[in-house]
């Protein structure tokens, strides 16, 4: 089960106001308060930094907050893993930051899929990949699993100094090694079909040599890109959790409509199930549309608080689901079963009895399908609104700092 993203912005309280709110109508206001806590920029940013056992994570983050090993509140390091369970650190350069120290993806036993759900992958914001002497395996499925996200991170070859003195003891250029070992990790990344993220080749002991103030720097610039994304990702799922409480309220009210088609419709019209079915649809349909509509007053709202036209939220809230033709095709099967039991009413070829138990069976299970599918149709119509009124620029792949080779 996915993370619940609500709590990382909003008090306990704040939930069931947000709730409250939503359920009794209030959209434009709900999504308004969203946009003052994003607007507010204390919205915290969780990078994971990962890799395997070994790699030099806990030495990086000491780096990067200025402390050592021994240091109270230090990562701890060693070459083992304290902890099967991340645990983050705050990052006093970047307020709001934490770096979040991975237990080695190869460090538990696991197999990947377990081992992801164990550090719960993806709950971060942006993720930097630390690894020494080569590109691994584990490396090319960890960023592929990023970009599955849409989201973006850096790579980081570590223990450099390492590699300098292997250099220097052989008589190769310090400088056409480092080329070498670049090009390496991008044909690497072409090679699992990943995009190349911006890439450093550091020593976690010398914050100021090599790429390590490149790297600084970098995170420094793309947080806001980095906030953009996290952003723009977390508000469908935001939304959902707003929306659960109504949606589960108005899904069984759909349970109870859908169960009423059989034994009205045998009431009403008994070897005609398309006509009872089409009644309590519509019917259905126009109590939907009437619950979780959004009003033009609340665009209007809602347009003038971001400055975009309405036009804009109007097509955002069109966009079609990616499940559309799936539905559109179930959709199809149970009405030509309902017009089927109904043309046989029509000629009376059918036993009375038997008819009036199938159509009412197909009357239900389409009314239950169109009305289901017509709910989450209506709330992903504002999931997807507030996705356009927070979208900026959706750069996941951060690439600001060109590092030199030399």
């Amino acid at each position: 089960m996915a993370q619940s993203m609500l709590p990382k912005y909003f008090s306990d309280t704040e939930m069931r106001s947000l709730q409250t709110g939503y359920s009794n109508g209030d959209v434009a206001s709900v999504i308004q308060r969203i946009k003052r806590v994003v607007d507010s920029g204390n919205v915290p940013i969780n990078i994971a930094v990962l890799g395997d056992g070994g790699a030099g994570k806990s030495t990086f983050i000491n780096t990067m907050r200025g402390v050592r090993s021994g240091d109270q509140g230090a990562a701890p390091v060693g070459g083992y893993e304290a902890s099967v369970n991340p645990v983050g650190y705050p990052y006093p350069s970047l307020p709001n930051v934490q770096l979040w120290d991975l237990p080695g993806s190869n460090s538990l036993g696991f197999e990947m899929s377990r081992y992801l759900k164990q550090v719960q992958f993806e709950s971060y914001d942006s993720y930097i990949i630390v690894s020494q002497s080569r590109f691994r395996e584990s490396d090319g499925e960890l960023s592929k699993k990023i970009q599955q996200q849409g989201k973006g991170f850096y790579y980081i070859r570590s223990k450099i100094d390492n590699d300098a003195y292997s250099m220097q003891m052989q008589g190769t250029d310090f400088g056409e090694g480092q080329r070498q070992i670049r090009q390496d990790c991008l044909n690497n990344f072409h090679r699992v079909s990943v995009d190349p993220p911006a890439i450093f080749l550091i020593s976690g002991l010398e914050v100021t040599g090599y790429d390590f103030p490149k790297l600084q720097n970098a995170l420094a610039s793309d947080l806001p890109k980095i906030k953009s994304t996290a952003i723009r990702l977390a508000i469908p799922r935001m939304m959902q959790e707003i929306q659960r409480p109504r949606r589960q309220i108005l899904m069984w009210g759909i349970r109870i409509w859908a169960l009423l088609t059989g034994p009205l419709g045998v009431l009403l019209a008994p070897r005609f199930p398309i006509f009872s079915a089409a009644l309590f649809m519509v019917s259905g349909w126009i109590y939907l549309r009437r619950q979780l509509g959004v009003s033009e007053r609340e665009l209007g709202i809602l347009s003038r608080a971001v400055a975009k036209p309405v036009s804009l939220l109007k097509a955002a809230m069109d966009r079609p689901s990616p499940h559309k033709l799936q539905l559109l095709v179930a959709k199809a099967l149970l009405l030509v079963v309902i017009v089927a039991f109904t043309v046989v009413g029509f000629t009376g070829t059918f036993p009375p009895v038997l008819l009036i138990v199938c159509g009412s069976v197909s009357s239900l299970a389409f009314t239950l399908l169109v009305l289901m599918c017509s709910l989450d149709e209506r709330l992903r119509s504002v999931q997807n609104l507030a996705v356009a009124l927070f979208d900026e620029t959706g750069v996941t792949v951060y690439r600001s700092v060109a590092v030199s080779t030399a």
